[in-house]
């Protein structure tokens, strides 16, 4: 079975002055030698809904957009983590795994290459970092895809209702459908318990 667990940091936490602290604090609460993060658009991804808005950009342009904000967050999110390491192409992840570091994939190249695939994600509004933090983990066959958030979700919760109560996107369904253990947690509420999502 494979070690890979991909940790997908919701962009609500970025302007939470606790978070390198209690993300640190699960980082190393975790048991596997092969993590990888990958962290959400937050205030940058916004603002480029934003534009979209009020320029109407269209879908497909404000995508491309939007996945340049990833890099921006990327960045800053291990800028406020040194213990991360910003790496665009999952070739880099062995090297740094050996070296006992742990990834923060800025995914936006990755997506480009994943263009070729049979399936690839939509280029909608829809599609947001919870479904590409899922196309990951299901490419690079990870043992399990854990979501860290600013809100609590019910146990029992299936991935469909997540979806209708706004916890993930819309297409989040369909991007982890194939995907065996998705796991959910409250990162403001430390005690908080991991659910998995049905």
């Amino acid at each position: 079975m494979s070690e890979l667990v991909v940790v997908k940091v919701g962009g609500s936490l970025l302007n939470w002055p606790e978070l390198p602290i209690q993300l640190n604090q699960f980082l190393d609460r975790m048991t596997s030698t092969q993590i990888l993060l990958i962290a959400g658009g937050g205030k940058a991804a916004d603002l480029v809904r934003d534009f979209d808005r009020i320029h109407m950009l269209g879908e497909a342009h404000a995508h491309i957009l939007a996945l340049h904000s990833l890099d921006l967050t990327a960045h800053s999110l291990a800028a406020v983590l040194p213990r991360l390491q910003v790496v665009e192409f999952v070739t880099q992840l062995d090297d740094l795994w050996a070296k006992g570091e742990i990834p923060l994939l800025s995914p936006r190249l990755f997506l480009g290459e994943d263009e070729a695939s049979a399936n690839p994600l939509p280029h909608r509004w829809e599609v947001t970092t919870d479904s590409i933090a899922a196309r990951v983990a299901v490419r690079l066959h990870a043992r399990e895809l854990i979501l860290l958030k600013s809100i609590s979700v019910e146990p029992g919760t299936s991935r469909i209702e997540a979806a209708r109560l706004g916890l993930v996107d819309p297409f989040f369904p369909e991007a982890a459908a194939q995907f065996a253990r998705v796991l959910f947690k409250n990162l403001r509420e430390p005690d908080s318990p991991v659910v998995q999502l049905a």
